[in-house]
């Protein structure tokens, strides 16, 4: 008689099993700690392959889930779907360090670092403003005016 555990396709260790039994939604879920809803949308709309049916359920196999990894990877890194769409493609033509794939993460970097320097730049405004002691609005301005000609912020 199989365990439960191992018709589901993880290990003893907690890992999914994705060598000729395939895991199911649920232990996919849990292993990424993915809701099943997620994974289900994301092979709705063709981000993942449409799996493979048992009995009606879905079963993934390794490919599967390492592309919900990627996934999970891409999203950390601040890409929306669309541009994880662009990236497996990318990827899936050429997966070397030089990739077509790299044009698409030097972008997102750079967004990403201009994003900090206009985060850096409203932080110091608002620490000048905390900090303000000025009598009236007029005296703000023209302080806020006064630092901005000499770089402060």
């Amino acid at each position: 008689m199989t365990s439960r555990s191992a018709r589901q396709g993880s290990s003893a260790a907690g890992r999914i099993d994705t060598g000729h039994d395939a895991a199911r939604i649920g232990a996919v879920a849990a292993r990424l700690g993915m809701p099943a809803s997620t994974i289900r949308y994301y092979e709705k709309i063709g981000l993942i392959e449409r799996q493979r049916r048992v009995s009606g359920r879905r079963t993934f196999d390794a490919r599967a889930v390492q592309m919900l990894r990627f996934v999970q990877l891409a999203q950390a890194a601040g890409f929306s779907i669309a541009e994880i769409k662009g990236l497996r493609d990318s990827y899936a033509k050429d997966p070397s360090p030089a990739g077509m794939w790299q044009p698409f993460a030097e972008a997102r970097r750079a967004a990403v670092r201009q994003q900090v320097r206009r985060l850096r730049r409203m932080d110091r405004v608002l620490t000048r403003l905390l900090s303000c002691e000025c009598a009236t609005l007029a005296d703000c301005l023209q302080a806020a005016e006064a630092a901005d000609r000499r770089g402060i912020g």
